[in-house]
């Protein structure tokens, strides 16, 4: 395997609710940024990855999704691989756009990732989120779910209990980091939600499900994000692939083994020869902020039980020791499943080289990007670890 892969350009279209903009649409403004930014064109890509994860229940466009999106674009005959993996799909059209250039099959790829999720009948647009989960089996949901509300928000609320119960999380701390991200996000130009909260706006919004607010839980996004994969060149700007990994749950019936998350960041610290304490700031799925915090324990960044002391004092925020979610995060940037996981990854890249604008931090070198996807028996049920470094 190639150790010299590299990240050449990111583009992205802004996230939020765009009934009247198809995923063709969305689509081409993403993949002509990230070309543009690389200095490429189309006759420069010798494959795309193309990630969503919802058009077949959402528009009704299935098996060759990717297909229909690059064709207007002039890709031609180079092949479209079209990848399907819930929330993580993004993170997993990267991995395999990494394996292709790191294996030496291809030299320049293109991982783009997709998500049309709004309809004008959003049960719809729930009850495609439901198909997310083991449909044979599921797991108990409240009244409501699946009709005016994803079934995933009372696995979110689950979440925040076990925080409550066995990591001493307190709401006044969830609200923080939702405050954290909504801050973060009222300054990046692509985020869904631009408007800002203090943690006392956040509890006082609408409850979904006891105990996640109405903004404590991320907004359901259209959306588009492309990363351009290469071998390194002699530009400056290029950002480097240290690791990329993909984990799923653990089999049934096996104790202490580890989760996805914790799997894939174990891979990626390995594949790196890095450990949590070189990570610089990281991107992590927050579906909720629930999420959020118990994936800062499963990869490393913090110890279990600190999440509460880590919270309220501010570690995670733009100015603390390990900033966290700097874009806004899922919660504040907003959630184009397909495109969610290269919507990290594109804001990891401007970090590192500089362009972040408002939201750039001082002196940051290696950065992480985690997200998962679908549900299995209540559990995560694949995740994506990506660890880019400087040049």
């Amino acid at each position: 395997m190639r150790n010299d892969v590299v990240i050449r350009g990111v583009g992205m279209t802004p996230f939020g609710k765009f009934l009247g903009s198809s995923m063709k649409d969305l689509g081409r403004q993403a993949t002509r940024a990230a070309l543009a930014d690389a200095g490429m064109e189309v006759g420069d890509i010798q494959a795309v990855f193309f990630a969503n994860a919802l058009a077949g229940l959402i528009t009704g466009q299935e098996s060759i999704r990717g297909e229909t999106v690059t064709y207007p674009l002039g890709f031609g005959t180079i092949p479209v691989h079209n990848v399907e993996n819930a929330c993580a799909s993004g993170g997993n059209a990267l991995h395999l756009a990494w394996l292709a250039v790191a294996s030496g099959m291809h030299d320049t790829v293109l991982a783009l990732g997709v998500e049309k999720a709004n309809h004008e009948d959003r049960t719809r647009t729930f009850r495609a989120f439901g198909a997310g989960m083991d449909v044979e089996d599921g797991f108990a949901v409240g009244d409501g779910a699946g009709e005016d509300r994803s079934p995933f928000v009372d696995r979110q609320a689950r979440l925040a209990r076990t925080l409550f119960g066995e990591r001493g999380v307190s709401m006044a701390g969830l609200a923080r980091v939702t405050s954290r991200s909504l801050e973060n996000a009222r300054l990046n130009p692509m985020a869904h939600r631009r408007f800002g909260g203090s943690p006392e706006d956040v509890l006082k919004a609408r409850v979904v499900v006891d105990p996640l607010t109405v903004l404590m839980s991320s907004p359901i996004s259209d959306g588009a994000a492309a990363v351009v994969v290469t071998r390194a060149g002699s530009s400056p700007r290029d950002v480097r692939i240290l690791a990329s990994r993909l984990a799923t749950r653990p089999p049934k019936g096996v104790e202490g083994a580890p989760g996805a998350a914790k799997a894939a960041g174990l891979a990626a610290y390995e594949q790196a020869g890095l450990g949590p304490g070189d990570v610089d700031f990281a991107e992590v799925h927050d579906a909720s902020v629930a999420y959020e915090l118990l994936t800062w324990s499963e990869l490393g960044l913090c110890a279990p039980g600190q999440e509460q002391e880590w919270a309220m004092t501010g570690v995670t925020e733009r100015s603390g020791a390990m900033p966290v979610n700097v874009s806004g995060g899922l919660v504040g940037r907003g959630h184009a499943l397909g495109a969610s996981g290269l919507a990290q990854v594109h804001d990891i890249t401007q970090q590192i080289r500089g362009e972040a604008g408002e939201l750039q931090l001082p002196h940051v070198r290696v950065g992480l990007a985690q997200i998962g996807g679908g549900v299995i028996d209540w559990e995560t049920a694949a995740s994506t670890v990506h660890i880019l470094a400087a040049g």
